[in-house]
């Protein structure tokens, strides 16, 4: 299988956005249920449309780093002339189900991705970045 990374909009818990990420890099992968301030990642998600318009444009977003529950940061960039897209993931997942003994998974890493994938992506993260579209889901597939 190619890298991917995937948003999954899960049921909402008090107004909150619940996202579930996945990706796979290079035969790594991390996945995690992070709760996400909603007006903040439809902001980001407004910011994606028609990126990058520079070469040196850049576009950051943090659920939120928290000791007790699980959390990610993505990072997207311009990584060439041709406009392909640079993604950069950091995946924290915390099991917090053991009181005595907190379980962090981590993972990191980066894929590069095509103007025309990114587009399609970026239509679904719309989706899924709405209130109540429980189960919408957005993948952005690498150029591989």
């Amino acid at each position: 299988m190619s890298d991917y990374l995937e948003f999954e909009q899960l049921s909402e818990i008090d107004d909150v956005l619940k996202l579930r990420i996945k990706s796979e890099c290079g035969g790594f992968a991390g996945i995690a249920d992070c709760y996400v301030n909603d007006e903040q990642f439809q902001k980001f998600c407004s910011q994606l449309s028609g990126f990058p318009k520079k070469r040196e444009e850049s576009l950051q977003f943090s659920s939120g780093e928290n000791v007790q529950l699980s959390y990610f940061d993505i990072t997207l960039s311009c990584a060439d002339n041709s406009g392909r897209i640079l993604v950069a993931l950091k995946i924290v997942s915390i099991d917090g189900r053991f009181p005595r003994d907190t379980v962090h998974a981590v993972a990191s890493f980066s894929f590069k991705v095509e103007p025309a994938q990114f587009d399609r992506f970026v239509s679904g993260l719309h989706r899924v970045s709405e209130i109540n579209n429980v189960g919408s889901k957005a993948v952005l597939l690498s150029e591989a």
